[in-house]
């Protein structure tokens, strides 16, 4: 017969103070789920870019023209850039063991933030 487990049961996310390690999983995962939604509108927008040198002036000009197209392909930039460098962590950490201590975990989990905050800023720069 097995007892009765008795201890509190928390499922409201945002009153659980995770750790950077934790927070930095939880987002990949939906940066994983954001990038695999946003492929199908990628793949269109290319395809039309290829089409013809018209479309690919057509898809230009909306972009220098329209903030909200700019402000949607500066969002998959960032979900796409954090996905791919929280993944490569995950990787190194994997294959190397670089990031399984609790303290150089959450170094590379501060790395992985700061450079997705840079090279975003940047992005956002250019795009400007």
């Amino acid at each position: 017969m097995t007892e009765k487990d008795n201890r509190p049961v928390n499922l409201n996310l945002l009153t659980i103070s995770l750790p950077i390690i934790g927070l930095s999983s939880i987002l990949h995962r939906i940066s994983g789920l954001i990038v695999f939604l946003a492929f199908p509108l990628l793949v269109w927008l290319f395809s039309i870019s290829l089409e013809s040198e018209e479309s690919f002036s057509y898809l230009q000009n909306q972009f220098q023209q329209l903030l909200v197209f700019r402000i949607i392909i500066f969002l998959l930039f960032i979900g796409f850039l954090y996905h791919v460098l929280a993944g490569t962590r995950k990787l190194l950490a994997d294959a190397f063991g670089i990031g399984e201590t609790l303290k150089s975990g959450n170094l590379i989990s501060w790395v992985v933030f700061g450079l997705t905050f840079l090279i975003s800023l940047a992005f956002f720069i250019l795009i400007l």
